[in-house]
């Protein structure tokens, strides 16, 4: 039977063995900046009540965070736990197309996540809600 160093994947660019592979999965530093900007979208569309775009785009954040969590087990549990308490009640505001109850549902998902940071020694990460939409999408619900 091969070993990870006798399998060779080519990139297009280069032949690495499955080690070298592994290491460039993506770790959280790299993953969360890209969550960040999903739940930044997410909260900008719920306001708009474009609920098609909020959907998504939270969708697209729990996918990621999922990624993060399997290529770093440290985090599995956690982040399992933040999904399941803390993110739960606004996708759930999201499907009831209900702003009122997303919104401190919203802000109460942000404290718990920087909660987490703290758990992990890097208080010094707090994210916050850029005060205004992200430039690079219409909110503009579709009809």
């Amino acid at each position: 039977m091969a070993t990870n160093d006798e399998i060779l994947v080519d990139n297009g660019k280069r032949t690495m063995t499955l080690d070298e592979l592994g290491h460039t999965q993506p770790g959280m530093a790299r993953i969360m900046p890209e969550v960040g900007v999903r739940i930044w979208k997410t909260y900008y569309a719920a306001e708009a009540r474009n609920w098609p775009l909020a959907r998504f785009e939270l969708k697209e954040a729990v996918n990621l965070m999922e990624v993060g969590a399997f290529v770093r087990p440290k985090y599995e549990e956690n982040m399992a736990k933040f999904m399941e308490e803390d993110l739960e009640p606004v996708r759930k505001a999201i499907e009831a197309n209900d702003f009122e109850s997303f919104e401190p549902a919203f802000h109460q998902m942000v404290e718990k996540a920087n909660g987490y940071h703290e758990l992990y020694d890097k208080p010094f990460l707090r994210w916050k809600l850029p005060s205004t939409p992200p430039p690079d999408l219409d909110m503009t619900p579709r009809r």
